[in-house]
């Protein structure tokens, strides 16, 4: 029985002292293997630096904007200069963004049309009647690889229609 209390009394330290020596968002290290050294080694104390992941490590953990997100980043931000902007007399741009992990440049349009869905289908119409100069207008963001998605909402700020240009759609026109 006594062995038992000490064997769990000893669990309890181990783990205590695992939580309080490691840092919660750090991962225990793989152990080394061992390597001999020299004896003018052994005697020096051994310098501590930070543990710093690789390049590809950190690459994958925080990959680095390219060249092209840059650019359609730059290019959202230039249309948000003049926001708003009256498409029609009942539709307005309000935004435009670049969301860089899903390659998307979205444009959020909002209409003060009591009838907002029937706005959207006369704008959707447009969009797909339009296609050529969209694709023509926007060549350099489609080639990139980047969707258009155009997002209305009604004058409550409700979304309820979104219309995507992808860059297969536009590959017919260049």
């Amino acid at each position: 029985m006594v062995k038992y209390l000490v064997g769990l009394g000893v669990l309890v330290v181990v783990g205590a002292g695992y939580i309080l020596l490691i840092p919660a968002g750090d991962t225990p290290a793989p152990p080394a293997l061992p390597v001999a050294e020299a004896p003018s080694q052994a005697t020096e104390p051994a310098a501590t630096t930070p543990m710093v992941p690789d390049a590809a490590v950190r690459q994958a953990i925080e990959p680095a904007p390219s060249d092209e997100e840059v650019l359609l980043a730059e290019m959202a931000a230039d249309i948000r200069e003049g926001l708003p902007m009256a498409v029609t007399d009942t539709l307005t741009l309000n935004d435009a963004l670049f969301l860089p992990r899903m390659r998307i440049m979205e444009y959020s349009y909002v209409t003060t049309a009591s009838d907002a869905r029937a706005t959207a289908g006369e704008l959707r119409a447009l969009i797909n009647s339009s296609a050529e100069t969209i694709c023509l207008e926007g060549r350099q963001m489609f080639l990139m690889g980047a969707t258009l998605r155009n997002s209305f909402e009604d004058r409550d700020g409700n979304l309820f229609q979104r219309v995507y240009v992808l860059p297969e759609d536009c590959r017919q026109f260049y």
